[in-house]
């Protein structure tokens, strides 16, 4: 019998060719479709924002309206990102203020980026040995723990050289939120009610965030007269009035007669406010599997431990292994204790520590450290040897992050024209120190309890910012940010990010399913797991391989992600907030007339 059509293999050998690349797009096709399916959504599972303009992902609806009317005024996302942390002030206090500090990563649509360091520093009188007595501090609470905040900084410092608005624009609409009041969401009422007994030590705190001794219940209006006058008076004066000024004053006079209770001290005085300055620093950049990975620098250890981490894991098949299989799970654990043993010992403010980074990131240093792991059993590791470190390295390590409220929150913007900014601001746990100065309307950070023991290289020290584990960070494909992406939940930020990361790049999840998919982490030898979607015999192969697991449900309190990407071949950009907190993405409706 004759064919009815052509033979496609026979005769023709640029037919052939057509069908074979054909045939190997359908059968990659499928195999793309099959890994992501593979993702098991949770009850919470809700699917990304879409738009081909801007979009704007946080944790609460207030600010990120915020946002989205900066881009929808023809702001860009420098110009969103700054208005948003401003309003994240008002509308969700526990987390972000101007009190506090952070990172940010920038990428502009040109593919040049760029990182801000503005996190807090340590009073001038600050020494090794001061949060070494007992107090109040051992709390995490109290004067004691406040560093000169960065937030003010960093935001100005990102207008001046990435924004078209300015500081006062970008401050209106957090004035008007905190003067009119604010809806009350669920978390911020259940922080109150955890935080309150810490709160009623402080009368300016207990008065602004709790009612008759009782926290805000949902739905009602927070009105913050005092923050208003606050941000009203850096809008007229600039940051002088802040790093310096009336506001500074208030803090240090807080300082001087507000530390009454039992073991609470203080050390921040004026001329610490003089001398703070926010930094631009080198982004580090990496590789993985054909994508670029821009991430935040030291002092944060975000970026470096991400990195160290995908240098090791790229000498597995993690997508052939499966997603939360045994293997998998068990070679990101063992890579996460790697970095972490590294992280300890090496990672702190750069300004004060020779720091290894670029020995840190490097490829081979990562193959180095992959060799160390026993594919079936679990393992401790000590620090290694990376390049470039040197003998100047204090010895020993810091022990692991103590707070177990660290908390923060996390901004990801892109803007209509392919401007990308990751940032993450706090004042470290919720509600920070619990201290508001009489007057300011905002609550002061306790990140110098981020410092470890003395003789470490996180040690306490004049004018020394604290190490973090805040992770800001940008995947590119291309020249496409397919990842905007960064977290909440102090030490545990960074495994939120690097699962999030592996789900889009070896997984070939979106970025809804890649943030609501189930997470571990384990640092120091104990993986806390969420464990409700993971079959029970990985877990128990987990257990067979000497993991000791800390189950924890369907999903965890933290870490909480924010993540936004640009699809490189629609580019249509999406934007997600994490299932596990408030739900805060939007779109940008219409185009903007001007934006840069």
């Amino acid at each position: 019998m004759p064919w009815c059509y052509p033979n496609p293999w026979t005769g023709n050998t640029k037919r052939v060719r057509k069908v074979l690349a054909l045939l190997l797009v359908l059968a990659l096709a499928a195999l793309t479709a099959a890994t992501t399916a593979s993702a098991r959504e949770g009850s919470r599972f809700h699917p990304a924002v879409e738009t081909r303009l801007g979009i704007v992902a946080t944790e609460s609806p207030a600010a990120a309206q915020v946002g989205r009317d900066v881009l929808e005024r023809g702001g860009n996302a420098a110009d969103a990102a700054a208005a948003t942390v401003f309003a994240l002030n008002a509308a969700r206090p526990q987390s972000c203020g101007i009190g506090g500090g952070g990172f940010l990563v920038y990428r502009e649509a040109n593919g040049r980026s760029d990182s801000i360091d503005f996190r807090e520093t340590a009073p001038a009188a600050f020494t090794p040995d001061t949060l070494v007595p007992p107090g109040l501090h051992k709390t995490f609470t109290g004067h004691l723990t406040v560093g000169v905040p960065g937030t003010l900084a960093g935001l100005d410092l990102l207008l001046h050289r990435y924004g078209t608005r300015s500081l006062a624009q970008s401050i209106a609409p957090a004035a008007q939120l905190a003067r009119r009041g604010v809806p009350v969401e669920q978390s911020l009422s259940d922080s109150m009610a955890a935080n309150a007994d810490r709160l009623k030590l402080f009368p300016a705190a207990a008065a602004q965030f709790l009612q008759n001794g009782e926290p805000y219940p949902a739905g009602s209006i927070l009105r913050q007269p005092d923050l208003a006058r606050s941000l009203e008076l850096i809008a007229r004066k600039g940051t002088r009035a802040f790093y310096g000024g009336e506001i500074a004053q208030r803090i240090v006079d807080d300082m001087h007669t507000g530390a009454t209770q039992p073991g609470d001290d203080h050390k921040l005085e004026l001329g610490d406010f003089k001398a703070y300055r926010s930094k631009s620093r080198r982004p580090l950049v990496g590789g993985y599997r054909g994508r670029t990975i821009v991430s935040v620098p030291p002092p944060s250890s975000g970026g470096t431990t991400l990195l160290e981490m995908l240098n090791i894991l790229s000498g597995y098949d993690l997508r052939g292994l499966g997603p939360s299989s045994a293997d998998e799970l068990h070679f990101v654990a063992e890579a996460q204790k790697l970095a972490w043993a590294d992280r300890n010992k090496y990672v702190a403010d750069p300004d004060f520590v020779d720091v290894p980074t670029a020995g840190l990131i490097s490829p081979r240093y990562g193959a180095q450290r992959r060799a160390e792991i026993d594919p079936a059993h679990a393992q401790t590791y000590e620090p290694g040897t990376p390049p470039q470190s040197s003998s100047h390295h204090k010895p020993g390590g810091s022990p692991a992050d103590t707070n177990p409220q660290a908390s923060t929150t996390h901004v990801s913007i892109i803007d209509s024209r392919g401007n990308a900014i990751a940032l993450t601001c706090t004042i470290e746990q919720e509600f920070g120190s619990a201290v508001v100065a009489p007057g300011t309307g905002f609550l002061l950070n306790n990140e110098l309890t981020d410092f470890g023991d003395p003789g470490t290289a996180n040690e306490p020290g004049p004018g020394k910012r604290p190490r973090s584990s805040m992770a800001p960070t940008i995947v590119v494909q291309g020249r496409t940010p397919v990842l905007v992406v960064g977290g909440a939940g102090g030490a545990r930020i960074i495994m939120g990010v690097v699962d999030s990361v592996l789900n889009v790049i070896d997984f070939g999840y979106d970025i809804a399913h890649a943030v609501d998919a189930e997470r571990t982490d384990d640092p120091t030898g104990t993986m806390t797991i969420e464990d409700a979607r993971i079959d029970a015999s990985v877990l128990d192969e987990l257990t067979a391989r000497g993991h000791t697991l800390a189950r924890v449900g369907e999903y965890d309190i933290r870490p909480r992600v924010q993540a936004a990407g640009i699809d490189p071949r629609t580019g249509v950009r999406s934007g997600v907030s994490d299932p596990r907190t408030d739900q805060a993405t939007l779109a940008q409706r219409y185009r903007a007339r001007r934006s840069r």
